[in-house]
């Protein structure tokens, strides 16, 4: 799937096609938010959950070097 047509998928779409083809890579806080990285078909995506909350309140495809270099951190490179 291309970015515009992800892009274009309502919230549960891209939920359903993130937990089926996506690949978790690392997760970040952001305020009271946990966001999670994801790689699906060749770019990142990144999902935003309200801490202690088991909701998903946005999903998108990333587009900011500065959101990807935020998830470093997270690596363990050896």
């Amino acid at each position: 799937m291309i970015k515009e047509e992800f892009r274009k998928l309502r919230l549960k779409k891209k939920y359903e096609a993130l937990r089926k083809d996506g690949k978790h890579l690392a997760n970040r806080h952001h305020g009271s938010f946990q966001c999670s990285l994801f790689d699906f078909h060749g770019y990142y995506v990144e999902c935003w959950k309200p801490m202690g909350i088991n909701l998903i309140q946005w999903i998108e495809v990333v587009n900011r070097d500065e959101i990807i270099d935020s998830y470093l951190q997270h690596f363990k490179i050896d």
